[in-house]
């Protein structure tokens, strides 16, 4: 295939396709552009958060970002984690009158310990009052043992679940593997955890809805629970739909067992929340 120009908005386009779930195939075959291309477009969006790999202007060793300015760029990065080295590069030319290229700001940044890396996206809805009176409450109104407290979750998993999303090849062909494109069966699983690690599980095909909860609860939960205030007398959950019923709630009071719900878009605050990974 002859040298061609390839522009930006064309670069742009096929990674917005790869991220919208295209193939690779279907992707090369609408924009007439080799497999090649889109793996080192890829890399060049990851390293550098634009398409088009960055000029150099300067000669020799990359220049370096004074305290002042440095602390100014950690201070945008730990507010706008999301920000672009085209934008630190204004900013630095804005308001340090320092001209720099994309990769010696790179390479600066790599030295003061910033690395780009995957963003973790935090709900804005959720309400930080909340969340602080309900960290107090855990600190403050209860043992401090953290024996109480039985939390409760579920997940889920198919055959697409933690599907390795890199791979190696020779420079300049692509890296194939045979996989399902089907998900498969889907499971989910409900469980408890306490200090002492999980005390009761349940795995089913599908999802949990609420008679598969209530009677998670009922039959495996509640026989490994004491009155409050001992140990294993505190259920914390979040406000999922099917952890809300009414026959649950009398179950529990009729037990003398605490029903703690997490605040809204807090799933953090479950400890249960980082054990599912090793599941999967």
């Amino acid at each position: 295939m002859p040298f061609r120009k390839i522009s930006s908005d064309l670069k742009e386009c096929a990674m917005t396709l790869w991220q919208a779930g295209w193939s690779r195939v279907d992707i090369c075959s609408a924009l007439c552009v080799s497999v090649a291309s889109l793996y080192r477009w890829r890399d060049v969006l990851d390293t550098f958060g634009s398409v088009e790999r960055p000029s150099n202007p300067l000669r020799g060793r990359p220049r370096l970002i004074g305290i002042v300015a440095m602390t100014q760029l950690q201070s945008i990065l730990s507010n706008h984690p999301d920000t672009y080295l085209d934008e630190l590069q204004w900013h630095l030319a804005v308001y340090h009158d320092l001209p720099i290229s994309l990769s010696a700001i790179h390479v600066n940044l790599k030295k003061a310990g910033l690395t780009r890396k995957l963003l973790h996206r935090i709900a804005q809805e959720r309400d930080e009052e909340r969340r602080a009176s309900f960290v107090h409450s855990i600190q403050h109104d209860f043992s401090g043992t953290g024996d109480e407290f039985i939390a409760i979750d579920e997940s889920s998993k198919n055959d697409h679940t933690y599907n390795r999303l890199r791979g190696w090849a020779t420079r300049g062909k692509p890296a194939h593997i045979e996989a399902p494109f089907i998900r498969g069966e889907h499971y989910s699983m409900v469980a408890a955890m306490s200090t002492q690690g999980y005390i009761a599980t349940r795995i089913v095909p599908g999802s949990v809805d609420s008679f598969t909860f209530f009677d998670f609860i009922v039959e495996d939960v509640l026989p490994l629970t004491k009155p409050f205030p001992d140990a294993h007398s505190v259920l914390v959950m979040d406000n999922c739909r099917i952890h809300h019923t009414d026959t649950l709630q009398e179950v529990l009071n009729d037990a003398y067992v605490m029903l703690l719900y997490l605040p809204p878009y807090s799933p953090d605050l479950n400890p249960i929340e980082e054990s599912f990974s090793t599941w999967k």
